[in-house]
């Protein structure tokens, strides 16, 4: 568990909103205002990872654990990265409507908690870029999904996809065919062995163990390294495609920003400009909303369920 905040509850409705992604997993437990109540975070919780059954389980826990005390839940909506496999987010949303009885729960992409954290309710393009990647049109009406393809095939943009690229360039250093730098350098020091040394636990760990290399691409690229500045103009470049390729098929949500959320945001000096310069000049509008995704889910939970909110 990162983080326990607490306070105490008020007699109010109580509403509960999660994002959760690969790496990490935020609860708000708050009431109407979106004042926070109680909030907690635990490690990943893709759906198509871990399965329903084992995330029904982990937050059950984490809900009986932080959740003692307060009054019951009027709603909540559970941002999700793998929820929209395989129909595993409408499986876990059944699963826990049946262990907490009369509790309204939605389950949906973690892009959901992004947007409406930046409250771009009248449609848009967005873009989750985590230890995974994928782009969203949101018409409005309908999320309609771009790219998303998972690890293995390749997410583009996404830490994973950088920390492979990373990886490589130490890998590449070590054998005397690739150039030296403050990338391989950065590399170096994080494995602290090796870098052909650590491909066994690396291939063995989940998908955030090389994302978490992804950090270091943004630090070498501005410190001038062009094997790092190679990685992330392509990575712009690819996520750039789907953007367009999302507003040319929705035009009611072309006429809105391109949201960004994901754990690659936190580095908005370095990729912003980036990304702009891919998309060109009649590129959308880029924003990155200044609130945690978690507030997000919050905010669609009131909506969707609260009686008093039209």
């Amino acid at each position: 568990m990162e983080r326990n905040e607490q306070k105490r509850g008020g007699a109010g409705p109580l509403f509960l909103g999660v994002d959760g992604g690969g790496t990490k997993t935020d609860f708000l437990l708050a009431g109407t205002d979106g004042a926070p109540v109680r909030r907690f975070r635990a490690g990943g919780s893709n759906v198509s990872t871990l399965g329903p059954e084992r995330t029904a389980d982990l937050f059950c826990a984490l809900l009986a654990e932080h959740g003692a005390g307060l009054p019951p839940l009027s709603g909540a909506f559970l941002g999700l990265a793998g929820s929209m496999a395989d129909g595993k987010g409408e499986r876990l949303a059944a699963i826990l409507r049946e262990r907490l009885p009369g509790v309204p729960i939605e389950v949906g992409p973690d892009i959901r908690c992004v947007i409406e954290a930046a409250e771009a309710d009248g449609g848009c393009v967005a873009a989750i870029l985590g230890t995974g990647s994928c782009v969203y049109a949101d018409d409005g009406r309908a999320l309609h999904r771009y790219g998303g393809w998972g690890w293995l095939v390749g997410d583009p943009c996404s830490g994973y996809a950088l920390g492979r690229g990373a990886l490589r360039a130490r890998l590449a250093f070590d054998d005397g065919v690739g150039p030296g730098g403050p990338l391989a350098e950065a590399v170096g020091r994080f494995l602290g062995r090796p870098a052909f040394d650590c491909l066994p636990s690396l291939q063995e760990s989940d998908p955030s163990a090389i994302a978490a290399l992804a950090p270091l691409v943004f630090d070498a690229e501005a410190a001038g390294d062009p094997v790092a500045r190679d990685l992330l103009v392509r990575a712009a470049a690819r996520i750039a495609a789907l953007v367009r390729a999302a507003r040319a098929a929705h035009p009611a949500a072309a006429a809105g920003p391109l949201v960004l959320g994901g754990g690659l945001c936190r580095r908005a000096d370095r990729l912003g400009p980036l990304l702009a310069e891919a998309l060109g000049p009649d590129g959308p509008r880029l924003a990155f909303p200044t609130r945690d995704p978690v507030f997000g889910a919050h905010r669609r939970a009131v909506r969707l369920f609260s009686t008093s909110s039209s």
